[in-house]
């Protein structure tokens, strides 16, 4: 909590002002959900700032959307944020587009913020990446109004991404996920697990999403099993996605180290060790990438390496080592071995018809 206090209080006006906005848009949107309510008092717990600055921030608030009212050619309307009495809240009585100005960014950091863009954008349909892209596209301050808005394809020619293998979402689905997370809602969902035939209708409470292997991971508390799973965001698992009216809190107990832990089968209370042998041709796969449950690596004399992991479920495993094919020998656990043993004689066996 300290942390999180240091961090807050430190926030200029420009990015108190920011946060203001997004607390009273995300109330707007779901004035249905009283915990999301805005007032000075919330404001200044949650910015760690005075009652009176955080009225002094309002008023700058003010002053922006009339500006942008102005620059839009709708000056003189009554101004869009009102603190409503009957719902003891801060709102807005229409949208209010209060878009990041980025043109004072030097090269270097619109460089950073290009790069960025192209890392969230390479997940189609993630909102985030709508957002930034919004961010480039507006017409006042935004790069293409920016004399320097040819950077854009400088760094598109420097630096691009590639993910094979991504994960293949629904648009709305995580959009819908997405607004849960954020706003501590409920979501009711027809998931089709792995082992399962059909979809199966289901109660979350989303704590957590992960993009673990390019692939989007939903942590969750499952209201059917009493218990927090995740859950694979995907079209071929994920039927329908519903967001319900019914709040939640998330536990203080959290931890987005477990979770990524649980993820990647490191912290699986069946976990065992693993060690294979590589050959020069493969070692490679290991040695330039980072691998979580990677407990050590030795070089042999002849270019190959020994490599210890420590894994909670094997059969996800079992592929990664058949992957290497011919240059990967399994060192231990015995019963892995023999699988992958079993495994490639059903190829040589397919191969012969």
């Amino acid at each position: 909590m300290a942390n999180t206090k240091d961090k807050t209080s430190s926030l200029n006006q420009l990015e108190r002002v920011r946060e203001i906005h997004r607390l009273i848009a995300r109330y707007t949107e779901n004035p249905q959900n009283e915990t999301l309510r805005v007032t000075a008092g919330v404001l200044a717990r949650k910015l760690h700032v005075t009652d009176r600055q955080i009225r002094r921030d309002v008023q700058v608030l003010i002053q922006r959307i009339e500006d942008k009212d102005v620059e839009g050619g709708h000056g003189g309307k009554d101004c869009a944020l009102q603190y409503d009495a009957k719902k003891r809240s801060y709102l807005y009585t229409r949208d209010v587009d209060l878009s990041v100005w980025v043109g004072r960014l030097d090269n270097e950091e619109l460089g950073s913020l290009l790069v960025a863009q192209q890392a969230l954008a390479v997940f189609n349909g993630m909102p985030l990446a709508k957002h930034v892209e919004h961010i480039f596209e507006e017409d006042a301050g935004g790069l293409v109004g920016n004399h320097r808005s040819a950077l854009r394809e400088e760094i598109t020619d420097l630096i691009s991404f590639h993910p094979e293998g991504a994960g293949v979402i629904d648009e709305g689905h995580f959009a819908t996920i997405y607004r849960g997370l954020l706003l501590g809602q409920q979501l009711e969902v027809a998931y089709q697990s792995r082992a399962s035939d059909k979809p199966v209708t289901r109660i979350l409470h989303p704590y957590h999403l992960c993009c673990f292997r390019q692939q989007w991971r939903l942590i969750a508390h499952d209201s059917r099993h009493d218990e927090i799973r995740d859950f694979v965001v995907t079209k071929r698992r994920l039927h329908s996605v519903k967001l319900l009216n019914k709040t939640f809190r998330r536990p203080s107990n959290f931890s987005r180290q477990e979770v990524h832990d649980r993820i990647s089968g490191f912290a699986d209370t069946r976990k065992r060790l693993v060690r294979l042998r590589i050959a020069r041709a493969g070692a490679h796969h290991v040695l330039d990438r980072r691998w979580v449950s990677l407990q050590s690596v030795s070089a042999m004399g002849d270019g190959s390496i020994e490599a210890a992991f420590l894994v909670g479920d094997l059969d996800e495993f079992k592929r990664f080592v058949l992957a290497f094919g011919g240059d990967c020998e399994v060192l231990e656990p015995a019963d892995l071995r023999d699988e992958i043993v079993g495994e490639a004689r059903k190829v040589l066996e397919r191969e012969k018809h």
